[in-house]
C-alpha cells in the first residue's frame, strides 16, 4: 500500500514530462529568411538616409580614444556612406581626400537616436 501511493506520484511526473518533451517537439521551430543583422542594416540605413544624429558606441574604437561616434559629426566632416548586410562604412577627410573606415557590425556595442 506504502509503494503503491509512491509510485502513483512518480508516475504521474514521468507521464506528465514526456507529455511536455512530446508537444515541444512536435511544434516546428520557425527560421527567418531574414539574416539576423537585417533590423540592424535597416535601422543604420533609415538614419543614414534621414540624416538624423545618431550614436555609435564601437567595442574596439576605429580612431584610438574614439569610442563613441556622433554621426553626421560636422566638426570632423564625418558621415555614414555605406550600410552593407553586416557592416558599416563612414567617410571622414584625410589629407586631400576622403579615408572610408569600415567596421563590423560585432564591433558596435550599441546605436542610439532620437526618433
Amino acid at each position: 500500500m506504502f509503494t503503491r501511493r509512491l509510485m502513483t506520484p512518480a508516475l504521474l511526473i514521468v507521464v506528465a514530462a514526456l507529455l511536455i518533451l512530446v508537444g515541444m517537439a512536435a511544434r516546428p521551430a520557425t527560421a527567418s529568411t531574414e539574416p539576423p543583422t537585417a533590423g540592424l542594416t535597416k535601422l543604420l540605413s533609415d538614419l543614414a538616409a534621414s540624416g538624423k544624429s545618431v550614436t555609435i558606441e564601437f567595442a574596439v574604437p576605429l580612431v584610438s580614444g574614439e569610442r563613441t561616434w556622433i554621426i553626421p559629426d560636422t566638426n570632423r566632416s564625418r558621415q555614414m556612406v555605406q550600410v552593407g548586410t553586416d557592416f558599416v562604412c563612414f567617410s571622414e577627410p584625410w589629407n586631400n581626400g576622403t579615408r572610408n573606415r569600415c567596421t563590423p557590425f560585432s564591433n558596435i556595442v550599441s546605436v542610439s537616436y532620437i526618433p
